[in-house]
């Protein structure tokens, strides 16, 4: 029963995998018509196998990872089977030792040649399946050219076969699509949330009572978010972006989209996280926190975290919104910083600090000077829309005892 509540629970938490299964069912179902349709067997053979691999290896969650890596194994199997088809022509001509060492020394020659070209970054990066699917489509066209006389005809049924296997997964996933860049847009804006709901749980953690000192699994729960979403994402956040890059949809204005700015954000993220990491550091050490503080102190520093949460919350709001910063976000923590850092001066040497806690306070204000500075920059070469700040509308009625005929 808990094994079927797991597999129930992860449907329930997100809806986009069951979908994505059904659509993967689906796309199997229609690759295997090549198998089970009399005349479509008939015209493609053993070689329809193709067409379910295709499927199976392709088909991703999100739309463009479904159609980088379909464009990827197209133009892998079209070089090599257009590379097998020049290597046919020669050694067809040449005799039967003279074509085998002729073989050798093609496939020693591309291998090298393929496994250097993809140490390159951009290639590495871009069409390494390119590369993968070259190598071995062309190893086992080149070999099988030796023994069988039929390989022109196998060529071409299995660029077919991939071709008809790509379709099928680009048609599938514009079903009830799942956008990488939506996906990454949505993740960038949820680990400013979590930032500002970690800095949160760390401080009152710091300035509450001696009794209560123990962490709370609400504590954990903030710092495993930062861990998980902000500090490893790197990674993701690469993948993500490459991803969004094959996808078409997300620029209104024909111009691209430019991810890196998202890449570039999510690397200052996690240089701020590293800083939320070491407050919740401090917090473990034995001598963290004295039995009491002033309450100069206390407020100074409540109010300081309010607006650095305050401004990570706004940042998170206008990306998600895909609009640009407020103009008074951008220096509405330094008024506060000032008069924390006031209050630590002012304290007397005898009252127990934690320097490095305080340190890594007062530190947060200019990284959330670059985290606003790449957020800017994110907005202006995405084209958001402008900045329009509430109106109030004020409506004056007159009484009837003042009007005038």
């Amino acid at each position: 029963m808990m094994m079927i509540e797991n597999i129930l629970r992860v449907g329930r938490e997100d809806p986009t995998k069951l979908i994505h299964a059904l659509k993967v069912g689906m796309a199997l179902t229609l690759a295997s018509m090549l198998y089970l349709v009399g005349p479509l067997y008939s015209g493609i053979g053993e070689n329809a196998v193709w067409g379910v691999i295709t499927v199976v290896v392709v088909f991703e969650a999100t739309v463009g990872a479904t159609l980088s890596k379909g464009v990827n194994r197209l133009i892998g199997t079209l070089c090599a089977g257009s590379l097998a088809f020049l290597l046919i022509c020669v050694v067809d001509k040449s005799g039967r030792t003279s074509s085998a060492i002729f073989i050798g020394i093609v496939v020693f020659l591309t291998g090298t040649a393929a496994t250097y070209l993809r140490f390159i970054p951009h290639i590495k990066k871009t069409y390494d399946y390119s590369f993968v699917v070259f190598l071995i489509t062309f190893n086992l066209l080149a070999a099988s050219s030796f023994r069988t006389n039929h390989v022109i005809e196998v060529t071409l049924e299995r660029i077919c076969t991939v071709a008809i296997g790509c379709g099928i997964c680009l048609v599938m996933t514009l079903v009830f699509p799942d956008w990488s860049g939506s996906e990454f847009h949505n993740s960038t804006a949820s680990k400013l949330d979590f930032l500002a709901e970690s800095i949160d749980a760390c401080v009152n953690k710091y300035f509450e009572d001696s009794e209560n000192i123990e962490e709370s699994s609400d504590d954990v729960d903030h710092i495993q978010r930062v861990y998980e979403s902000i500090l490893d994402s790197k990674a993701t956040d690469d993948t993500l972006a490459l991803h969004a890059s094959w996808e078409p949809m997300h620029s209104t204005y024909r111009y691209k989209y430019p991810w890196e700015e998202y890449v570039r954000l999510g690397s200052v993220l996690r240089q701020f996280g590293f800083t939320v990491v070491a407050l919740h550091a401090c917090l473990q050490s034995q001598d963290q926190t004295p039995r009491a503080f002033p309450d100069s102190l206390k407020d100074s520093s409540t109010r300081f975290v309010k607006e650095i949460s305050g401004t990570l919350k706004e940042l998170a709001d206008s990306i998600r919104d895909k609009r640009l910063l407020a103009p008074t976000l951008v220096s509405g923590h330094h008024g506060a910083l000032k008069d924390l850092d006031d209050a630590v001066k002012s304290q007397p040497q005898s009252l127990k600090i934690s320097e490095a806690f305080m340190a890594l306070l007062v530190g947060m204000a200019a990284k959330l000077d670059k985290v606003i500075e790449q957020a800017e920059n994110l907005g202006q070469r995405s084209r958001f829309n402008q900045y329009i700040p509430d109106t109030i509308e004020i409506i004056i009625v007159a009484d009837d005892e003042n009007r005038t005929e």
